[in-house]
């Protein structure tokens, strides 16, 4: 019970309720303020129109008592008083009888003329004509009692919208509430299953729901394509791992058997396994690099026609190709200097290492919609097929990953993280007549820390 009244049908059906209760409130209380004036107020002009009819009568009318009798003819509970300054009092019918009660009653302070006796109520009220004075009391008693059946008919038309209301709110709510709760049940069925295809049904409505399903879903496809590119990486980081080790372990065991008999194996074994822990440490700091860059940087404004520029001195002055350039000045960034330089050394080794010695490097920045930064090579290129996959930690264009050309298979990974990082856009495209381009754009909002 306790959980049931936690519940989003209870909760909203009770907070309908209570609302609906409380405007309730407030619209029959206007009602009966508004009716109690409209009865003051009719009450008071059954007393003016009394006193109107009596104004015209000559003072020296000789028979007032029918006269008295004939104004309260409509209503005999009416009751009036005439008192003639040189003269007798005149009294309509049980009119002495009903003004003795008057003097007795109570006068509410509210509605001036109102008094209270017993259970009657009558309004009173006193008008000077000439020579006379008029005493006029209207009696109350059917018009109060006409505005209460009113009311209390009011009261139940609205105790029955209320059950009516409560009703309709508590089953269009419950629909919701079961939208939710199959939700819930499918959320904790793919929890047990472990189930790597199952989504949640999405309904059509409400649209609240509908964007909540669609948005939980898209959630779980994500998360999903990352533990799968986590496996993936597990796995090719335990390949790309092994094959080194193995190799290293292999020229121990060599010099381990055969280096006291032939010392002339040792130097090589040495070099290689120099050459392998290098291999290992570089490899080792750039999984390091791209599990830590997503993390918050230094950013500053960083002028990066400069610092393109310098490293393109630094390739210059390392490889054999030929390296041209076309770099725009004053282009400035908003970023990390150190993840700039991680793309820009990338992007640029990967150039140096697939491009044969007479083969020519072109350097391009330049600012349009957007600011690019373009490194064409001459090399062999990238299959159509494969252009999307470079980008994944470890994928080599060789398939048998061979280790022709040095490198990890972890830097693409990195420039792809790092643009990723600041919402730009990394692409591979075809250079002509062969190689590749590779283009990394940046979004204009880099500019300023905004």
């Amino acid at each position: 019970m306790t959980d049931r009244k936690k519940g989003a049908q209870f909760q909203l059906t009770s907070r309908f309720v209570a609302i609906l209760i409380g405007l309730l409130i407030i619209v029959n209380l206007a009602f009966v303020t508004i009716s109690l004036y409209s009865v003051y107020y009719y009450l008071a002009d059954q007393a003016k129109e009394i006193a109107a009819t009596l104004e015209d009568v000559p003072q020296a009318t000789n028979d007032w008592e029918g006269l008295v009798d004939v104004t309260i003819a409509k209503n005999e509970e009416d009751a009036v008083r005439i008192i003639l300054t040189d003269g007798p009092t005149y009294y309509s019918k049980d009119g002495k009888e009903i003004f003795t009660e008057l003097a007795q009653g109570t006068a509410l302070p509210v509605f001036k003329g109102i008094i209270l006796m017993d259970d009657e109520v009558y309004y009173f009220r006193r008008h000077e004509q000439n020579e006379r004075i008029v005493d006029i009391a209207v009696h109350g008693n059917t018009v109060i009692e006409m505005m209460m059946r009113m009311l209390v008919t009011s009261v139940l038309l609205n105790l029955l919208a209320v059950l009516i209301g409560s009703c309709i709110i508590y089953f269009f709510v419950g629909k919701w509430s079961r939208t939710l709760q199959q939700m819930t049940q499918e959320m904790k069925e793919i929890e047990l299953t472990n189930d790597q295809e199952k989504l949640l049904s999405v309904p059509e409505t409400p649209s609240e729901i509908r964007q909540a399903a669609s948005s939980f879903n898209q959630l779980l496809g994500m998360q999903r394509e990352a533990m799968r590119r986590e496996g993936q990486f597990v796995t090719d980081a335990s390949h790309e791992l092994r094959t080194p080790l193995t190799a290293i372990r292999g020229h121990v065991q060599l010099i381990k058997r055969r280096g006291a008999a032939h010392p002339e194996v040792i130097a090589p074994s040495i070099d290689f396994i120099d050459k392998e822990s290098k291999r290992l440490e570089t490899m080792t700091n750039q999984l390091l690099l791209l599990g830590k860059h997503r993390a918050t940087q230094l950013c500053q404004e960083i002028d990066f026609s400069a610092l393109v520029y310098q490293e393109v001195q630094k390739l210059q002055a390392l490889c054999p190709q030929e390296v041209t350039f076309d770099i725009a000045e004053n282009i400035h960034l908003y970023a990390d200097e150190m993840e700039l330089q991680q793309i820009c050394q990338n992007l640029f080794g990967n150039a140096r290492k697939y491009s044969t010695a007479d083969e020519m490097i072109h350097i391009r920045l330049i600012e349009t919609d957007m600011i690019r930064l373009e490194v064409q090579d001459t090399g062999e290129g990238i299959p159509d097929e494969m252009k999307e996959r470079v980008f994944e930690r470890f994928f080599r264009v060789d398939s048998s990953r061979s280790s022709k050309v040095e490198g990890s298979g972890i830097g693409l990974a990195i420039v792809a993280s790092i643009v990723e990082k600041y919402h730009g856009q990394l692409t591979v495209t075809n250079n002509q007549p062969k190689g590749s381009i590779f283009i990394v754009a940046f979004p204009k909002k880099m500019k300023n820390s905004s």
